[in-house]
């Protein structure tokens, strides 16, 4: 059967539950990896291979081990020039950003400050990490408010809690472009974006986890395949 486009993605959205905010409904329990694959199997070939391109961008872990930094940050200047979607380019440079402030927070601790013409981070502020190095939320504290709580949790030593501030800070950017996207290739790479964050919250509770295994074994014994890589850092 072939579906025109619209109507492709229609009937992909609705064959997805809808995904609550984190932890607004404490037994919510995600699809799995399985079924959203299978879901995804309604792409186009053309859009499964953005839908990695993204996901490969995101969850650096999906680029060879060998690759350094500054070989993941063309991946993501590749997919700048690449995406069509304007909205999707915004989406993904607003999660790498978070992610380069954190890079940085990490740096300062280590006393591991980038050097000039060094390429360490992605986005609109590196100069200004830079140019405020020692202050403890880079001067955005007053901008970014999470980031006063990502230094304490930082150099507290609580990763799971600075783990789970992440994770909620990005939901709480792609809810706030929510009504920006259109109902096409956008709006399923946005609910993507949205279930890896709470498949990887909800996989930290151990409760959950356990029936959310038996659930995977059941998919898996229906012999469904996956077409995109695990991710493996939240954000």
């Amino acid at each position: 059967m072939i579906l025109e486009g619209s109507t492709r993605y229609t009937l992909l959205l609705c064959s997805l539950p809808y995904l609550p905010p984190p932890l607004r409904e404490a037994r919510f329990i995600p699809p799995s990896r399985i079924q959203i694959g299978k879901a995804l199997k309604l792409l186009t070939e053309e859009d499964t291979a953005r839908m990695q391109r993204i996901n490969a961008v995101l969850h650096w872990s999906h680029l060879p081990i060998e690759r350094d930094d500054a070989a993941m940050m063309v991946e993501a200047e590749k997919l700048s020039l690449e995406e069509s979607s304007a909205f999707l380019r915004e989406v993904v440079l607003e999660r790498l950003e978070l992610r380069t402030f954190i890079a940085a927070m990490r740096r300062r601790e280590l006393n591991n400050m980038p050097q000039a013409g060094e390429r360490w981070g992605i986005g609109r502020y590196t100069r200004r990490i830079l140019a405020h190095w020692h202050d403890p939320a880079f001067g955005l504290g007053h901008v970014f408010g999470w980031l006063n709580d990502a230094v304490h949790l930082l150099r507290s030593g609580n990763t799971l809690a600075l783990d789970r501030l992440l994770m909620h800070e990005s939901w709480r950017r792609l809810q706030r472009v929510e009504d920006c996207h259109n109902f096409g290739f956008d709006a399923v790479a946005l609910y993507v974006m949205r279930w890896n964050i709470l498949d990887r919250l909800y996989r930290q509770n151990k409760e959950v986890a356990v029936i959310r295994f038996k659930s995977m074994v059941n998919d898996a014994l229906n012999d469904q395949q996956l077409i995109f890589e695990p991710e493996s850092m939240g954000g």
